[in-house]
């Protein structure tokens, strides 16, 4: 069959020339495009595919630049960078939005900005590039895009306190920053506690407790992290 534009496009906007453009075509494909235009082809399996060759050439470019990290940071430092928001905040670069096929439903819900739609198809283009032209091809794709953000995560030390991560992710879904408010106080003059709220767009995301408003506000950001990014997922 003839592909559709769209293929073509990508390959400008990700700078990689496929030697099976149908292998891009069904990276493109979301399930509801296939489910109104009765195809059998959607980039699930490919995405399956590209988040273990992701989490492949991430972890072995980490384990030989970093030599001095251990087990458990090198953990902290991967799961950092390869996750649904940096993966599609790196897809609204190449514009993977603008060429996904999707169906008019999920168009018109924001489907082509939506961070797991947006992150799953960036993994299945990985996928793809890996069929297409092996794991040399795949590694140079993944690093170039990848590479500058896993040296800045880990420059800052403890891969960026939850804070500043909670900033981050913020930003680049909302484009404002969260708030963080005391709303109490107890204990003794000489051992108070703190209790802190953090809101992202007026809406309570998790509260902490501490000693200080900085410990108080970075458990607050903690909680509200886990479930930014999971109902990014």
């Amino acid at each position: 069959m003839s592909l559709p534009e769209n293929v073509h496009q990508a390959e400008e906007y990700l700078g990689f020339k496929f030697k099976n453009k149908e292998l891009l075509f069904q990276a493109l494909t979301h399930r509801s495009y296939s489910f109104e235009k009765d195809l059998s082809v959607t980039n699930e399996k490919l995405e399956f595919l590209g988040d273990s060759v992701l989490s492949l050439v991430v972890t072995e470019y980490i384990y030989h630049k970093f030599p001095q990290l251990n087990e458990g940071d090198l953990a902290k430092l991967r799961a950092n960078v390869v996750n649904a928001n940096f993966l599609a905040n790196i897809a609204k670069g190449l514009h993977v939005g603008e060429v996904l096929l999707m169906g008019k439903g999920a168009e018109q819900t924001g489907g082509r900005a939506r961070v797991s739609i947006l992150g799953d198809a960036l993994e299945a283009i990985m996928g793809a590039i890996y069929l297409d032209q092996g794991m040399e091809a795949a590694n140079k794709f993944i690093l170039k895009h990848f590479k500058s953000l896993i040296d800045e995560r880990e420059s800052l030390g403890q891969f960026g306190d939850p804070k500043t991560r909670l900033q981050e992710l913020v930003m680049a879904e909302y484009g404002n920053i969260p708030r963080y408010r005391t709303v109490d106080e107890f204990g003794p003059v000489h051992d108070r506690n703190f209790v802190v709220k953090v809101y992202i767009n007026d809406k309570v995301w998790g509260h902490g407790v501490g000693k200080s408003k900085k410990k108080a506000e970075q458990d607050a950001a903690k909680e509200a992290l886990i479930k930014f990014e999971s109902e990014s997922k």
